[in-house]
């Protein structure tokens, strides 16, 4: 019985949470992380840990001290980075989260370049549903990617695609994170109900005594 209220009175949380710090020995040569994220394994074979969060043309970088000048230098987690990359004109790079993203992603990034439209949140995997938000990054490190930056991109509803194209083959990327959000628990939504059928009773007993 205790374990059964225990588990009753855990709260629940809406859409994913999750952190993907890309710390992984790449391949350079076959660093797609594709599956490594989502029970799945990466274009070199290995897997991680499941988050539900899959990658398509998106590479992971791992950091080397032998590069001269030293790439990635600050970067949130040391081991590893990321790119979204194309290759053609019809090529996209998407993340894709199975349970949704519920209205904002952080993440740290360095690029070169300012760009528009760096990222943009769909309600349906792979780009597909309603576009429910772009965002813009400005350019803040040099081309050694020696500065990171992290920032927020707020949206309207559940995304469970971010399409990462605008950022391909310019922005490196580290550290993506989602916090779920909590829902409230039955007892205290009851609770709720049951205070503003009070307040509504009070008030109609004043009304008819006034």
């Amino acid at each position: 019985m205790k374990l059964a209220s225990v588990a009753a009175s855990a709260p629940a949380f809406a859409g994913a949470s999750f952190l993907v710090d890309f710390e992984h020995g790449w391949d350079y040569l076959s660093g797609d992380v594709d599956g490594y994220y989502s029970g799945g394994t990466a274009a070199d074979g290995t897997s991680g840990a499941n988050l539900g969060v899959a990658f398509i043309n998106v590479s992971g970088l791992s950091n080397d001290p032998a590069f001269t000048p030293p790439y990635y230098s600050g970067a949130p987690s040391m081991l590893g980075t990321a790119y979204a990359h194309t290759f053609g004109a019809d090529d996209r790079a998407f993340m894709n989260v199975a349970a949704g993203v519920d209205n904002a992603l952080s993440f740290f990034y360095a690029s070169p370049q300012s760009i528009t439209g760096a990222v943009r949140a769909y309600s349906g995997v792979n780009g597909t549903g309603s576009l429910l938000g772009s965002f813009d990054l400005l350019a803040n490190a040099s081309n050694a990617y020696d500065a990171w930056t992290r920032v927020t991109f707020a949206f309207t509803g559940t995304a469970r695609s971010f399409d990462w194209t605008g950022s391909a083959n310019v922005v490196g990327l580290d550290n993506i994170q989602a916090i779920a959000a909590p829902v409230p628990e039955p007892s205290t939504v009851l609770l709720m109900l049951l205070g503003g059928a009070a307040v509504l009773r009070q008030a109609t007993r004043r009304g008819k005594t006034g």
